[in-house]
């Protein structure tokens, strides 16, 4: 007995997703930027293709039968197959990636990064950028798990046989900071740990989903502000809600205007490694371009806090 084929039309398949994400027929018509009765003769011709109601029309608002929902959710499979293969054919005539994925850690500075976007935009054209920001472990999770393509400013070496390449750009220095006005700030005699650990202490959360997050530099103070980048924690600093570790350059600048102290501390944080690390299995020419970019001699320095 042969199968039948059914000729469905992606259109069609646009059409259900945007019912469904914009709430309406009259909202999917708006955000597709065609009149209302387009929606709605598409939707019929998809019902008379499939011989399936998509729709419940008994009350004010048509809704998804169960069939519906499930024409939709596989549907959505599909366009993004689609999607998957346009973006291997404009890679495979250009060369260049449809889109390119950067995960940058904290001690990234992003006014610095996005000018390093507005010169890919004027040297290039067709990838998409998506950038994000990670902390810790999390820079690297973001490559080995496949959320990013190129990962700046990971710490240290990274996992083991993780099939990537990696450069060092920049060793990290850090000092341990607290606002003018801080208890700590008025000690005359050495830090000690216990003093220390007396006080609130700022840290960065690791955004790590799949490996082990980073342990150098934490204190081990009971009371720990968790805070989500690096400028975040300079101002939980500044304003004397917590003490901690800064990056020794970006500290120096507020000591300077005598808004911090830095003070010696029993446990140091240790000098770290920035990395900037790629997939083994990927050098299209979006990437390189990057990597080229980001490894130019002195680069490092106006890059990282």
């Amino acid at each position: 007995m042969s199968r039948r084929l059914f000729k469905i039309p992606l259109e069609g398949l646009n059409v259900l997703d945007a019912i469904d994400r914009y709430g309406s027929f009259a909202g999917a018509a708006q955000h597709l930027c065609v009149v209302t009765s387009s929606i709605t003769h598409s939707v019929k011709s998809l019902e008379e293709i499939l011989g399936i109601t998509l729709f419940d029309r008994s009350g004010r608002r048509a809704h998804f039968t169960a069939e519906g929902r499930a024409i939709l959710e596989r549907g959505r499979l599909l366009l993004a197959q689609v999607g998957e293969f346009n973006d291997s054919l404009q890679s495979l005539a250009t060369g260049w990636e449809p889109r390119l994925r950067i995960a940058a850690d904290q001690v990234v500075r992003m006014e610095t990064l996005m000018s390093v976007i507005d010169e890919f935009y004027a040297a290039t054209s067709g990838t998409a950028l998506h950038l994000t920001q990670e902390a810790g472990s999390g820079v690297w999770d973001a490559l080995m798990s496949g959320r990013a393509d190129l990962i700046v400013g990971a710490p240290g070496e990274g996992p083991p046989d993780g099939g990537y390449e990696s450069i060092v750009m920049h060793e990290m220095r850090f000092v341990f900071a607290v606002a003018a006005n801080h208890p700590l700030a008025q000690v005359k005699e050495a830090i000690t740990a216990e003093m220390i650990e007396a006080h609130r202490s700022v840290v960065i959360s690791d955004t790590t989903i799949g490996l082990p997050r980073l342990r150098r530099g934490l204190l081990h103070n009971r009371d720990v502000l968790y805070v989500p980048n690096t400028m975040s924690k300079l101002q939980a600093i500044l304003q004397g809600t917590a003490c901690g570790f800064l990056p020794t350059r970006l500290a120096e600048v507020q000591v300077k205007r005598g808004a911090l102290r830095i003070l010696e501390v029993p446990i140091p944080h240790p000098p770290a490694e920035s990395r900037i690390a790629w997939r083994r299995d990927e050098d299209g020419k979006a990437l390189r371009w990057w990597i080229d970019r980001l490894t130019a001699p002195g680069f490092d320095a106006p890059l990282f806090f």
